[in-house]
């Protein structure tokens, strides 16, 4: 199939459904969806959802990833992301091994600050920057967790093992899915040596996010289930850290419920979430997992997009409100938000208000824009949809790539 015409996620669908000898109606069947769906979704009048996808991946023995159609090498190419990437790979060869003739590292002070500033670029959506300054930190970590020991031992393993977690949102965002997979292994290895419970409770967080790739939705909560219950304690103290951790494990619990398609256990996750960010009271940016109302709120958004109640998904959204400290702070979270607003509106009819929180999104977080696979699967729909594509549509769309 010419490349062209394997721009959106259905006609991939088709493609690796006839590889696999399985008629629409065979496929649709083995995948518990609905072959009216099937069928529009494979000839791209109809957008594919993250959950038709998960569950056509996993009725062909394929990864997700596979029929999103990352990674986008040609993209990444153009960004000249492949030698960033590569020195990632490379880094990750070695965690367990000092290396006596390497350079000293620098104080545990003086790499907490390069540390923060990955975070920071990390929260931006700045995958660029993360790929290029990641290497060189974790080497000098991996170093320093050799030449250290006691509690200076266990701080450095904490600044790498949340270093991995800057890298693990570049791999996974951009589509590697295997080398996320790696990049999680070093992370275990490291949290477990932080003396930081919730560290390892970040690690088990991410993993989750691996399951909506594989489909297995059900490994994913109990994972998040696990560690609620070893939160729980220090969250009913009031401990900031857990509260913010633990509404985090809930809003992931909620959207693993929501793309498994169980509206009632994802509305129920989502209510405790809700309750956590209540008593927390505010927005928290915190070492771990960052926390609050606002985030809550975007994850109703997410929830009901996920479960296909896209007019509730527009109406929820009309409560979200973002304050300029927020908008500086998180740009992938507002980002993230806008590119799901526009797939709620574009199914609710709203064209042109799905074009609008294309381009916020790409405002926010630009680099989130252009590799996210459902701003990209929007932006077709719209093109698809409209007799006249406008020019600020066909300008986005090139910007894609597409």
């Amino acid at each position: 199939m010419p490349e062209k015409d394997r721009a959106h996620i259905g006609a991939r669908i088709a493609e690796e459904r006839i590889r696999a000898h399985l008629t629409q109606r065979g496929l649709a069947k083995r995948a518990h969806v609905s072959l009216s769906i099937l069928s529009k979704v494979e000839s791209g009048n109809r957008p594919a959802s993250p959950a038709l996808v998960a569950a056509c991946a996993r009725a062909l023995g394929i990864e997700s990833s596979t029929l999103i159609g990352q990674p986008y090498t040609e993209e990444l190419r153009v960004e000249r992301f492949e030698a960033p990437l590569a020195a990632i790979r490379a880094s990750l060869e070695n965690w367990d091994i000092a290396l006596d003739e390497a350079v000293p590292p620098r104080s545990l002070a003086e790499i907490k600050a390069d540390v923060n500033h990955l975070g920071g670029l990390r929260r931006s959506a700045a995958y660029l920057d993360v790929a290029t300054k990641a290497p060189a930190l974790i080497d000098e970590l991996v170093e320093a967790s050799h030449r250290y020991d006691g509690p200076e031992q266990e701080r450095a393993h904490r600044y790498l093992a949340y270093t991995y977690r800057c890298v693990h949102d570049v791999a996974h965002k951009l589509g590697h899915i295997d080398l996320g997979n790696t990049i999680l292994a070093r992370m275990s290895y490291s949290a477990e040596r932080s003396d930081d419970p919730y560290m390892v409770m970040l690690t088990a967080y991410l993993r989750a996010q691996s399951c909506f790739n594989t489909g297995r939705h059900e490994v994913g909560l109990r994972l998040m289930r696990r560690s609620l219950d070893e939160v729980e304690e220090a969250a009913s103290a009031g401990e900031v850290s857990a509260l913010c951790v633990q509404g985090n494990l809930r809003l992931r619990s909620t959207m693993l419920a929501a793309r498994s398609q169980d509206s009632a256990q994802a509305a129920a996750e989502w209510t405790e979430a809700k309750e956590t960010a209540d008593r927390l009271g505010r927005d928290t940016q915190n070492y771990v997992l960052s926390f609050g109302p606002t985030n809550t709120a975007i994850h109703q958004v997410a929830m009901h997009v996920e479960l296909g109640n896209y007019g509730e998904a527009v109406r929820s959204a009309r409560d979200v409100c973002f304050s300029r400290e927020f908008n500086e702070t998180y740009p992938d979270r507002v980002g993230h938000h806008f590119i799901d607003l526009s797939r709620a509106q574009f199914w609710t009819g709203d064209r042109s208000g799905a074009e609008t929180s294309l381009h916020k999104a790409r405002k926010a977080a630009p680099q989130q824009a252009r590799f996210h696979p459902h701003a990209r699967e929007t932006v077709l729909a719209l093109r698809r949809a409209e007799r006249q594509t406008s020019e600020t549509l066909s300008n986005l769309a090139h910007w894609m790539g597409l």
